[in-house]
């Protein structure tokens, strides 16, 4: 017992303090009413009591679930950061990022990062329901939000978006090869694939502006030559990168792999006493030659194709 007049603490049983003698106010009382008296509720307890309107929370679970953005504001760090990195934005993102670049991964982090896609959207689904119903709590402070009869409606309706996305995502990965390693062990050799396709086009477009030039006798550009970019299918890849120099054509390279990334290579024309006489200018990094051997042929083919005119 702690006196209410002195301050000092004495036996619970005791009349009066034994300090100023003030008399004891809970002398008789039964002890299991003292004990609900004396009971203080703190701060904490009465923040955990509490519960918080669930608006914001519901929201970010409906449409930024996926990242995990309801799961760092509800105190769930970790599951949060779970979310954000195997619900597709920082695998998927790392991959989709550096794949043009050259960078590959094995064929087991491919699929990975497609079925873990698929699992955090159900588990984000599952957490969306528990908001709306009012059965979600923030992890750390103990409160549970407050859900409402719209925040169902939504739910439901976010359900179908996200079943139409997990069916069409199936359904063309199916159709992809997604269970076919061959699809994989392809995409890791795009790099090689797209050198060949960018050769033989840079090889197609030097022959279509010398036919335009025979016939018109002036250089043109890719639409007035008929030089399709669009049908060379590694332009999708973007590893290499052609441009209409009107007077010529130029390749980027854009990936990591076997030779410097922006190393340029040009093939371009000048008129001289009527006749189409090519330059071809190189990266000066030597393992660009030993990487993509033909850029260089084409060079030579067209050095000697100037000596042999210059003979004649």
């Amino acid at each position: 017992m702690i006196c209410p007049k002195c301050g000092r603490k004495y036996e619970d049983d005791m009349p009066k303090c034994l300090w100023c003698d003030a008399p004891n106010p809970n002398y008789g009382k039964d002890p299991t009413a003292i004990q609900e008296i004396n009971q203080v509720d703190t701060p904490e307890d009465e923040e955990k009591s509490k519960s918080h309107k669930g608006t914001l929370l519901f929201w970010m679970g409906a449409i930024l679930g996926g990242f995990g953005v309801h799961c760092f504001i509800s105190g769930r760090t970790l599951r949060g950061i779970l979310y954000a990195v195997f619900g597709g934005f920082t695998l998927n993102f790392l991959i989709g990022f550096l794949n043009p670049f050259g960078v590959s991964f094995p064929v087991g982090v491919y699929i990975f990062t497609n079925l873990a896609s698929i699992v955090i959207t159900i588990l984000a689904s599952i957490d969306l329901w528990k908001i709306a119903r009012g059965k979600y709590t923030h992890q750390k402070k103990g409160f549970t939000y407050v859900g409402a009869t719209w925040m169902i409606v939504i739910a439901i309706l976010v359900y179908c978006v996200d079943g139409i996305f997990i069916l069409a995502s199936t359904t063309k990965n199916i159709a992809n090869g997604f269970f076919d390693i061959n699809t994989y062990e392809s995409q890791l050799s795009s790099i090689q694939d797209c050198y060949e396709t960018t050769a033989a086009s840079i090889d197609d477009y030097i022959v279509r502006q010398e036919k335009f030039f025979a016939a018109e006798k002036h250089l043109g550009s890719f639409e007035d030559i008929a030089f399709i970019e669009s049908a060379y299918k590694c332009n999708n890849s973007r590893h290499f990168q052609t441009q209409d120099l009107k007077i010529g054509i130029s390749v980027s390279y854009r990936a990591l792999k076997g030779c410097s990334r922006n190393s340029i290579w040009t093939y371009s024309a000048s008129v001289q006493d009527d006749k189409l006489v090519w330059y071809a200018t190189m990266p000066k990094d030597e393992k660009c030659k030993e990487t993509f051997p033909k850029f260089y042929e084409l060079k030579d083919k067209l050095e000697k194709q100037q000596t042999e005119s210059s003979a004649q």
